[in-house]
């Protein structure tokens, strides 16, 4: 096995036994083909997150409640509806795609959006989540951050989704009743889960997939084109040269995981990383999955892209974009499910014992050999230090820098649909008790 994520504890002494060990290892490899991932367990001496600093909390907070809103009906189905809510609020529009289950919960999931866009992965996933008996919502974002000519306002951006994240958060407490909160996210979603969880503990349950940490290194070393391609549109329009881009990056960017992502309850966090991801370079997840403090979590054997063979983001057999179909199995789909039955229901999810099965003698191998504080390491009496911030950390929220100039937000464009609520309410300009 790589050596970037386990290690081993007792090498063989001789090369014979290595040798000796061919049979096992050919069925071990024969397991991995067939079941595709692994997982390991959370880290069983892990006392909860350190205390959320206030100065964190300050720079993240919303200035006032929300506004008027209106509520358009997108579709209606016998298991759920799909509304568009428009929000207004101080910190621009906050547009949310709701998929309301017909059985009434005081329970939510956020899934956190790839990109600014269609949402096509966010909205299968929500559809997945919803069919499955879970309220969702997406909060859906604006492309402004892609935009070359917004660099310097970077980190004004990304607060200020934070900000509308938690407004909408507000929104559903106080319009829905909402009481028990997850989110979900993939990619750039992890990384926005990673944010706004580690921010608001309101987001108590968490599904992190192919997300990573430390956000200027990360786009550093990612291969992604579209990435490479902003870095030198920016540097060409400034004069730049690679390391000043960087420099200029660091120096702006104060939102990143790296100084939020430890305050998310391992716990009660699932994170899914993909071995040979070089988008979000696996060794940036495994980061994410040190300063989260080692939650449970499932190694894929694919890349950033082959892994959403893992999803039924389109079913194949039968060809179809929103039904499920046979193949691919909704491998990913299936394990939140499990993850959010497990945490607000107390329930245990059926459809994921094949692949439990499967993969148990490779989680088996995996535990005895990963030096994760694992299972293995509690029942070994092997003790685990509590994750704690390190100094760069405590340093940055010391004493935060104040909001930069706010951009101006992107007009937001939307198809004519039916109406069904809009108004004003009573707690306008008034700020929400948490």
């Amino acid at each position: 096995m790589p050596r970037s994520f386990v290690s081993m504890r007792k090498p063989p002494h001789h090369w014979y036994e290595s040798v000796r060990k061919l049979p096992q290892l050919g069925v071990i490899t024969l397991v991995v083909l067939l079941s595709g991932c692994f997982r390991l367990s959370g880290n069983s001496w892990y006392e909860g997150p350190p205390t959320r600093p206030v100065a964190m909390e300050d720079y993240y907070k919303p200035e006032r409640s929300y506004g008027s809103f209106r509520e358009e009906i997108e579709k209606t189905t016998p298991r759920y509806t799909h509304k568009r809510i428009s929000i207004d609020s101080y910190a621009g529009p906050i547009v949310v795609d709701y998929f309301q289950a017909s059985e009434r919960s005081d329970s939510m999931v956020l899934v956190f959006p790839v990109l600014g866009g269609k949402n096509f992965i966010e909205k299968h996933i929500a559809r997945y989540l919803v069919e499955s008996g879970f309220d969702a919502a997406i909060v859906n974002r604006s492309n402004e951050f892609k935009d070359p000519g917004n660099f310097e306002h970077l980190e004004e951006i990304f607060r200020l989704n934070i900000v509308r994240d938690r407004l909408a958060l507000d929104f559903f407490q106080a319009e829905y009743g909402k009481k028990k909160f997850g989110s979900f996210g993939i990619s750039r979603g992890a990384i926005n889960v990673a944010l706004t969880a580690g921010i608001d503990p309101r987001l108590e349950y968490n599904v992190l997939a192919l997300g990573g940490t430390d956000l200027v290194n990360l786009f550093r070393d990612s291969s992604q084109a579209r990435i490479e391609k902003y870095i030198q549109t920016v540097s060409d329009d400034r004069g730049y040269s690679k390391d000043q881009f960087f420099k200029a990056l660091k120096a702006q960017l104060r939102t990143d995981p790296k100084y939020t992502a430890q305050y998310l309850d391992s716990r009660k966090t699932l994170l899914v990383l993909g071995i040979f991801d070089r988008t979000v370079p696996f060794s940036y997840g495994l980061k994410l999955r040190e300063q989260i403090g080692r939650p449970e979590t499932i190694f894929l054997f694919a890349d950033h892209y082959i892994s959403l063979a893992y999803t039924q983001t389109i079913s194949l057999l039968p060809p179809s974009k929103e039904k499920t179909g046979i193949f691919p199995f909704p491998y990913i789909e299936q394990e939140a499910v499990s993850f959010y039955k497990r945490s607000f229901n107390d329930r245990w999810n059926w459809k994921t014992l094949p692949f439990r099965i499967l993969q148990f003698p490779v989680n088996i191998l995996a535990e005895g050999l990963a030096d994760v504080g694992s299972l293995f390491e509690w029942v070994g009496g092997v003790d685990s230090k509590t994750q704690e911030p390190n100094q760069e950390q405590r340093d940055h929220w010391s004493d935060p820098a104040p909001p930069p100039t706010k951009p101006e937000p992107l007009p937001v464009k939307r198809a004519p649909a039916e109406v069904v609520a809009m108004r004003v309410p009573p707690l306008l300009g008034k700020p929400i008790e948490r």
